[in-house]
Order: structure tokens, then sequence, then C-alpha cells
């Protein structure tokens, strides 16, 4: 009977979301702490903290600083594939899963240099790589309309931390689309776009900010021609993808701290196996709260 009872109260929070199949009720459990999932070192690079995720409806995708990391929504690994450092944002658009990647100079005196990857979202197989030809930092990505948007670092960021550049890819070929350009948001930031997600009309920028105790703004809301229509403060997070269920007007969002991330474990030994927290978070009305620990429950169950 008990298991009856939790699988009908399970049923009517994926129907509150709006969505079926493997879709889970909130858990302040960590994803990513299931054994093997997350190797601390990789050919002798440390896997630093969660660096992105997003979201499909039967699989949590996390990246880190050198590897993609596939579970089920209970946290179960599904794959793990290695790569080269950098690794930022990443995002799903038609069975693909993009990666932002910044990779170091082969040649002694050479740049750093900004790729796309894209892999087949179910297997984790690499499709195709792209040089995009920018030799700065690259982190956030998203795509709307078959076009993906990518964060290229700051322009200028030691003395005006606020302007942001951006670039469009065509997602089919990754042949750009126009220059790059300058958005400035008006707040102080460091390393641009951390995670960048859409819901279809508004983009999501999330940075992290100066000063964290300061409680400045840190998700950024765009329209399409990426002029500012809103601000929040959400904290600093690692990973943010939005999820569908905002049938009442509300934008609900997945997103993911490194709860036991310090820069000291890189030196730990035994190594510190990384965890993830998957929580969720509702942006309505123009205002933004975590509903984690309440779900999506408004009234009392009868």
């Amino acid at each position: 009977m008990r298991s009856m009872l939790v699988a009908a109260l399970t049923a009517l929070v994926l129907s509150a979301f709006g969505v079926t199949g493997d879709w889970r009720a909130p858990s302040r459990d960590p994803v990513l702490s299931a054994p093997g999932a997350i190797d601390t070192k990789v050919g002798g690079t440390w896997c630093g903290h969660v660096q992105g995720m997003c979201a499909t409806s039967n699989a949590l995708y996390f990246a880190l600083h050198n590897q993609i990391v596939k579970t089920d929504w209970l946290g179960r690994l599904v794959k793990r594939i290695e790569l080269p450092p950098h690794c930022g944002d990443i995002c799903v658009w038609k069975g693909r899963l993009y990666a932002s990647v910044w990779l170091a100079p082969k040649e002694k005196d050479g740049k750093y240099r900004a790729w796309i990857y894209v892999f087949d979202a179910g297997t984790l197989e690499l499709q195709k790589t792209r040089d995009i030809g920018w030799e700065g930092g690259m982190d956030g990505i998203t795509c709307m309309d078959g076009v993906l948007y990518v964060s290229l670092g700051m322009e200028d960021w030691k003395s005006s931390g606020h302007r942001n550049m951006f670039g469009k890819f065509d997602a089919e070929t990754l042949d750009p689309i126009g220059a790059p350009f300058v958005v400035d948001h008006g707040e102080d930031s460091s390393c641009g776009v951390q995670n960048f997600t859409n819901d279809g009309t508004y983009f999501y920028a999330s940075y992290y900010t100066l000063d964290e105790a300061a409680k400045t703004p840190c998700l950024i809301v765009f329209d399409r021609a990426f002029k500012v229509v809103g601000k929040h403060c959400f904290g600093h997070q690692q990973g943010l993808d939005v999820i569908p269920g905002g049938r009442d007007g509300a934008v609900r969002f997945a997103y993911c701290t490194t709860i036991n991330w310090n820069w000291k474990h890189r030196f730990a030994d035994p190594p510190i196996p990384v965890q993830a927290l998957v929580q969720f978070a509702e942006l309505k009305d123009g205002k933004i709260e975590d509903i984690s620990r309440h779900c999506m429950f408004k009234k009392p169950l009868k």
C-alpha cells in the first residue's frame, strides 16, 4: 500500500511538471555520487567542479573540466566520456549534445582556441568538432530555432566586467552566422556566461558575480535581440537548464551545484569524488525561488 501511495504521489508531481516518463520529483540527494560516475583525475588532469548541465526527458548530462557524464534521473551512471580540458557548458538539440570546449595550444607559444564539440546524445559518440576561430575562453552554449548561441568570454574584462561577447552558429553545419557581438548587461561578473539556456522565447544567462556575498544579480534574462528584460539573484550555479511544465506562466529550471567542491581537493589523497546536487527553481511574476523542498504542491492533496 505504501509503495502504491508513493507511486501515485510521484505521478501527481510529474503531471504538475507537465511531463511523463522518467522525470522524477525534486530531491536533495546528490546525483553524481554513484561509484565510477566521476574520476577525480583523468590523464593527470583534475576534473574540477561541474561546469554545466542539461536535461532531457530521460537523462541528465553534466560537463566537468575534462569529461561529460550522463545519468538517469535517479543519478545512475549511463555513460562517461573523457575529453581534453577545458569543457564548459552543454546543451541538447535534436538528439545531439553540443559542448563548448576551450583547448590548450599544441605549440609552446600558441594560444588557447575555442571549439564546438558535437556528440550523439544517446551514445555520447563524437560526431564532429569545429574550431570557431576564437582565441579567448568559451563557456555558455544554448540552441534556439536551429541556431547555437555561445558565450565567448568578456571583452576587456579588467576594466569592464559586464561586457560580454557572443557568437551565433548554424546548429547543423556549425558555420558562423555573422560576427561576434557585444552585450552589456550592466552587472559586473567574472568569466562571462557560465551557463546558457532558453525557453524558446527568452535566453537565461548565469554568471559568476565578483562578490557572491553582495547578492548582486547573476541570472540575466535576454529577449531574442539580447535586450535585458530581467535580472535575478540566484546564487552561484554550475549548471542550469529550462525544464518543461510552465503551464501556469512560470519558467522552471533544473540547476546544479557541486556540493563538496574545493580547490584543495585537487591535492587530496585519496582523491575526493565530485558530488553534484540537482535542484529546481521557478521564475514567475518577476520573482525566482527555489522549489526543491516543496516540489510543485500549492494546495493540500485530497
